[in-house]
């Protein structure tokens, strides 16, 4: 949720795959399946206590969701946090990274309240598997729908796209939060948790004020290539989080970046790592850090030298990944800290 010398290079759909394959954070593409568990009798929640028909503007148009949901699909990589904030289960959610139960993660699985969603497919979803889940609403904020696709959808049911203004699986965690929470009427409660979560960002830049200004690099191994490595622009959610911190982006990396969440270097280029003041690690497994680190070149980077470098566990690198109003909470106490010992 791009590389711009080879992404641009590539049709389509080898684009499409190589940006999932990045904001997945795996190295390569799951071959998860969807659950054979059947969905609890209403999805374990639907929406109520708004007014309905409520009109949800998006980058493909409006979308009028008539009634109050009560089968909802999450559709986008990362949707069903913001969705089950809300106190909605859906019916069936999306695989993202991890092959968690019910593609759920700790800290939103105590609302799934005993409910066992289909899981969709991280690779192509079938509108027949949809439709089979009779979904009176879609959200796809984060499924990088084409408009294609979302025509599709939409026959089956009104389909929430992401909002028009960012690139894909690059919506911010606040857009997200209110986009579902005004397709699900639940506007206020949205507005809360959005109110409430930047607060509590704006806490720990208080706590950590030595991180303002600093630069900071979010960097996976390539899941394209040994050769390459990934940075993230700032575009990216998790670059969004750093710079809610105060932390601004490595300008060459950015400027690598262009108009996609992320960028590629050639590991030759591992020492450009040293233009930041912290490192950021970001990966799926104990075994892709241990390839990353015992790249030739690596241990005398200056960033590692001087113990700049912070390392992100699975849960950790999910979390940020997710960048969602749930997730953030589940990092913020710890991560501030290791950054501003990092960017000393």
């Amino acid at each position: 949720m791009h590389d711009r010398s080879a992404v641009r290079t590539r049709s389509l759909p080898v684009r499409l795959v190589l940006a999932l394959a990045v904001l997945v954070l795996g190295g390569g593409l799951l071959a998860a399946c969807g659950s054979d568990a059947e969905p609890a009798p209403g999805g374990g929640g639907s929406a109520s206590g708004g007014a309905f028909p409520v009109t949800v503007a998006h980058k493909y148009g409006q979308t009028e969701v008539p009634a109050a949901p009560q089968r909802v699909v999450s559709l986008g990589y990362t949707d069903q946090d913001a969705i089950l904030a809300l106190g909605v289960v859906p019916v069936g959610i999306r695989e993202f990274t991890g092959n968690q139960p019910s593609a759920t993660w700790p800290w939103a699985r105590d609302r799934l309240a005993g409910a066992q969603p289909q899981v969709l497919a991280q690779g192509e979803v079938s509108t027949e598997q949809i439709a089979a889940l009779r979904p009176d609403l879609i959200i796809g904020i984060s499924a990088g729908l084409t408009q294609a696709q979302y025509d599709t959808y939409s026959r089956i049911a009104p389909t929430v796209a992401g909002p028009a203004g960012f690139v894909d699986y690059g919506t911010p965690w606040q857009d997200a939060t209110r986009l579902t929470g005004q397709a699900l009427g639940k506007q206020a409660e949205a507005d809360k948790l959005v109110g409430d979560l930047e607060a509590r960002i704006a806490q720990a830049k208080t706590r950590f004020p030595q991180l303002d200004g600093k630069t900071v690099a979010g960097v996976r191994p390539s899941t394209a290539s040994q050769a390459e490595f990934f940075v993230w622009g700032p575009q990216d959610l998790r670059a969004r989080f750093f710079a809610a911190l105060g932390m601004r982006g490595v300008p060459a990396f950015d400027q690598n970046a262009g108009d996609q969440f992320y960028g590629s270097l050639s590991t030759e280029q591992l020492g450009q790592l040293d233009q930041a003041d912290a490192v950021v690690l970001i990966t799926s497994s104990a075994a892709e850090r241990t390839a990353f680190q015992s790249q030739p070149g690596y241990p005398a980077l200056r960033v590692v030298r001087e113990n700049r470098v912070v390392t992100l566990d699975d849960t950790e690198a999910a979390a940020l990944s997710f960048s969602s109003v749930l997730s953030l909470p589940s990092v913020l106490d710890t991560l501030p800290q290791k950054l501003a010992a990092a960017a000393r």
